[in-house]
């Protein structure tokens, strides 16, 4: 076999594009072209060559894709949700993680349900929700409790009977927030039940009138606070009571006119009572005086009798002469006297 025939030849004769073949009776420079069919390779298997071909229109699809994932908006419903869950994530992080106190503020962290520790103002870090969990608390400063909340009638009894209608507030602050937190189910509302109670105690160890008037009120509160404090520290409440005041004490509503005449009654009782107090304090000031005037005559006469008698005498004249009209004139001149006080005057020409 000669050389031009070997496999290499045969190899360059089928891979040479210009070797078309042409068909008889057709000249070849004016041949009418011809569509070109992949040649295959003869030393590569079918199987070798559909998978060239596959991967060079795979380099076209993993372009067109990348162009895709360049662009947001046309990107596919999967990275939306991979990005929406992106977000929630660090979303759901920051919020349970990170805390920032204010000021007067701490708070509480608890580790799977327990205690663990408490956070101071300022910004903390925690293990994200629900391996901890942290409750804020204002604690430095003095809240206040009304009681009752609402416009509503409180009535209490008194210690001689009767019902009276107490409305009061009680200053209170935290002095120990984990105390606080974890002593009582709810500190205000067990601290504002106890209020209640203390003050209905209190309440009755007073009578009305001590309590309405006001003459008391500061040593039923007093005793109050004291009463509060001591169950708190024994409840381990974490709770400092300042101070309770009595902001009304009122009959019943439905006496509300009994008591108004009463008041006005007493009004006009004190009334009265104050002014005979200063009508008998000028009559003693008057009766001192003149007994105090006598006692100086009386020192007088005794060292001289005569004097002090004629200047008694003329003090009496004078008294008595100082609111009567008196003419004094010569006998005989003509002079007609005034008459005396209740009888008519005279006729004219009479004497």
């Amino acid at each position: 076999m000669s050389e031009s025939d070997g496999p290499k030849r045969r190899k360059k004769k089928s891979e040479d594009p210009q070797a078309e073949p042409v068909q008889q009776g057709e000249i070849p420079g004016n041949a009418p072209p011809v569509e070109k069919t992949p040649v295959s390779n003869p030393w590569h298997s079918p199987a070798e060559e559909s998978a060239q071909r596959r991967s060079a229109r795979m380099d076209d699809v993993l372009r067109q894709r990348a162009m895709r994932a360049r662009s947001p908006f046309r990107m596919g419903s999967s990275g939306m949700w991979g990005l929406a869950a992106i977000g929630v994530v660090s979303a759901w992080l920051i919020s349970t993680s990170l805390h920032v106190l204010p000021a007067n503020h701490s708070g509480i962290v608890t580790t799977l349900g327990r205690y663990s520790g408490q956070l101071a103002p300022g910004m903390n870090l925690t293990l994200p929700w629900p391996l901890q969990q942290v409750s804020t608390r204002e604690t430095g400063r003095e809240q206040v409790l009304m009681l009752p909340d609402k416009e509503a009638e409180t009535l209490m009894l008194t210690r001689d009977g009767e019902l009276i209608d107490v409305r009061s507030l009680v200053r209170w602050k935290i002095t120990d927030l984990k105390s606080f937190t974890f002593a009582v189910p709810d500190g205000e509302a067990a601290l504002r039940r106890l209020s209640d109670s203390a003050i209905r105690a209190g309440v009755a160890e007073f009578t009305f009138d001590e309590l309405r008037g006001g003459r008391r009120q500061a040593e039923l509160q007093q005793r109050v606070i004291g009463r509060l404090q001591r169950v708190l520290d024994a409840w381990k409440a974490g709770i400092a009571v300042s101070g309770v005041e009595l902001t009304a004490a009122n009959p019943p509503a439905r006496l509300a006119e009994t008591f108004k005449k009463i008041d006005k009654a007493n009004e006009d009782a004190r009334k009265n009572h104050e002014a005979a107090v200063a009508y008998a304090a000028r009559i003693r000031y008057s009766a001192e005086t003149e007994a105090n005037a006598f006692d100086k005559a009386y020192q007088l006469y005794r060292i001289a009798p005569g004097v002090t008698r004629e200047r008694i005498y003329y003090e009496t004249i004078e008294r008595v002469l100082r609111n009567n009209q008196v003419v004094i004139g010569n006998a005989g001149t003509g002079v007609s006297l005034p008459p005396p006080p209740g009888e008519k005057p005279a006729e004219k020409g009479g004497q």
